[in-house]
């Protein structure tokens, strides 16, 4: 039987008829099996044969299975953030420890849910590990190819070699989306076809040109194969389609992943927001719009405080001059303190101007003060000072929010307490309020570096469980 004819539906590609066909004899696929060879057995047997601009849609799971991605659980010993990790989501901790080690990031996870972005870019349930319709399934798992896109440029090439026939190659996999309910089929590699078509430039029907439409090709045909191919026990893993109109050109399923920054609803969890979070002292020149300036600020204020009275206040400083004059100032006074220390002088102007810089360097200052205001008033000192103590703790936690609120918003952020040294000189610096207690200056800009790493100590040193008290 002949496996190509050059010509024979080529004209189907302009007809608006395109055909898929799901092929039979597809054996159960092991560890070092040729797919090009299974691939031509199948056509035989399904009475099937290939034509140049054909696509074959391939299941990921017998990709992964030629490839050898089987691995045994019971090889697999998790690591303490597995072993934590599993605990949340309720999952066997060997199998989240497979899941990270084939991920970048965790994205979202809940109950029974854990969302990952993969190291090939996709952001997926369980980094693909799937245990389904394999083997032992109960104490194994399978990976997803190595890489998919190179998987498929080979198979085309050594299709081509033995057939003669020009075809695509997609590799599909099944997909939750982030807004609807189910699964759906996705190509995770391609090759041979534009993944992604860009119809930009075109006109409507109406004559109006196209500003926007990009189109996942490769994700639809891999959603249409899906149909043939289903998700239990069809064995059905080959789709051959034939006439998928499209304008051929070489192209690979990573035209399809959307870069992180561009991504508008891939924004951090709030454990990834706190454990994120670094001190960063030096920032780009860029300004902070006003806008997102507010939007901080208006997370600042949802801190919690006693009696409710939100005794914090917040003095913005972005002026250059403004922001001289406040570091000339706070200089001066370190420079006063550690003369009276004895310090060396070199080592006490070294300090000075390493203050200075921090302070004008950022784009902008945020100065958390703290008012007594409305506060509660006691006669006795022990009330009074806890009074206080209250105000503190509320402005601290303000400043908290906006520092996590900075964090996610792209900024970054570094807290110096100086202002507690000096705080008369700080009011007057910035013509306060004389009720306007100086707590901490909050530096913010955008990020010219990461940051130091998170040193913290360990929580046992930290944290004691109280027993019941005899």
């Amino acid at each position: 039987m002949n496996l190509h004819e050059p010509t024979a539906r080529a004209v189907s590609r302009l007809s608006g008829k395109t055909t898929l066909v799901a092929l039979s004899g597809i054996p159960l696929i092991k560890a070092g099996d040729d797919l090009a060879s299974v691939i031509l057995d199948a056509l035989r047997t399904s009475q099937e044969s290939l034509c140049d601009g054909d696509v074959l849609v391939i299941a990921q799971k017998i990709v992964s299975k030629s490839e050898g991605r089987l691995i045994s659980l019971g090889s697999i010993e998790p690591s303490a953030n597995a072993m934590n990790l599993a605990k949340e989501v309720n999952k066997d901790p060997r199998l989240i420890e497979l899941i990270l080690r084939e991920s970048t990031e965790v994205v979202r996870h809940t109950r029974d849910v854990l969302v990952v972005a993969h190291k090939l870019g996709f952001v997926m349930a369980n980094a693909g590990i799937d245990q389904s319709n394999i083997e032992d399934g109960g104490d194994a798992a399978l990976l997803l190819p190595e890489n998919p896109d190179e998987t498929c440029a080979r198979l085309r090439s050594r299709l081509h070699a033995l057939t003669g026939a020009d075809v695509a190659i997609i590799i599909n996999d099944s997909h939750g989306r982030a807004f609807r309910n189910g699964t759906v089929g996705v190509a995770i590699g391609a090759s041979g076809l534009p993944a992604l078509t860009d119809r930009r430039g075109e006109a409507d029907l109406y004559g109006r040109t196209l500003r926007s439409t990009e189109v996942a090709l490769a994700d639809e045909i891999a959603a249409a194969a899906s149909l043939l191919m289903g998700q239990a026990a069809e064995s059905r893993p080959v789709v051959l389609a034939h006439g998928v109109p499209m304008q051929l050109r070489d192209g690979s399923a990573a035209e399809l992943i959307r870069p992180k920054h561009m991504d508008l609803f891939r924004q951090p969890s709030g454990d990834a927001i706190i454990r994120g979070r670094r001190s960063v002292r030096r920032y780009k020149d860029d300004v902070i719009a006003q806008t997102l300036l507010e939007r901080l600020l208006s997370a600042a204020v949802c801190a919690p405080s006693a009696h409710n009275r939100q005794p914090w206040r917040f003095a913005i400083v972005q002026d250059a001059n403004s922001k001289a004059h406040l570091a000339t100032a706070m200089g001066a006074q370190l420079r006063a303190d550690r003369q009276r220390d004895g310090d060396a002088t070199e080592a006490i102007e070294q300090d000075v101007a390493r203050s200075i810089a921090r302070i004008t360097s950022a784009p902008t200052l945020v100065l958390t003060c703290l008012t007594m205001e409305e506060m509660d008033r006691y006669l006795d000192p022990r009330r009074t000072e806890a009074e206080w103590t209250m105000a503190v703790q509320g402005t601290a936690m303000a400043t908290q929010n906006l520092l996590l609120a900075a964090h996610a918003a792209g900024l970054a952020a570094s807290v110096m307490c100086a202002p507690l040294f000096c705080p008369d000189i700080v009011r007057a610096a910035l013509d306060l309020s004389a009720d306007w207690e100086p707590q901490a200056l909050v530096t913010l800009g955008y990020p010219a570096n990461g940051g130091k790493p998170l040193l913290r100590k360990p929580l046992t040193s930290v944290m004691r469980v109280v027993r019941a008290v005899p």
